[in-house]
């Protein structure tokens, strides 16, 4: 999303501007980018949990599914487990 702002013409020339352009993309990002995040969010958890040395107690490591509903993209966790 960095790279998406820093390269918008023209530049952003304020705050509130940057904020509208921020929203708008992270409104818009692919499915794609949605399911790469949330598929790397269980190996940084475990990473975060090692590091401070917690127990893993992840039983499963399945990934919500993004879905579309009309316009819009929403995130099922029912896929996930409970721990």
């Amino acid at each position: 999303m960095g790279l998406q702002l820093r390269v918008q013409r023209p530049p952003i020339p304020n705050i509130s501007d940057l904020l509208d352009r921020c929203l708008n993309n992270w409104y818009n990002l692919s499915p794609i980018i949605y399911q790469g995040l949330l598929a790397f969010m269980p190996r940084r958890i475990e990473a975060v949990w090692r590091a401070k040395g917690l127990q893993e107690n992840v039983k499963d490591r399945n990934t919500p599914e993004v879905v579309k509903r009309g316009n819009k993209f929403m995130i099922n966790f029912s896929a996930l487990t409970q721990f």
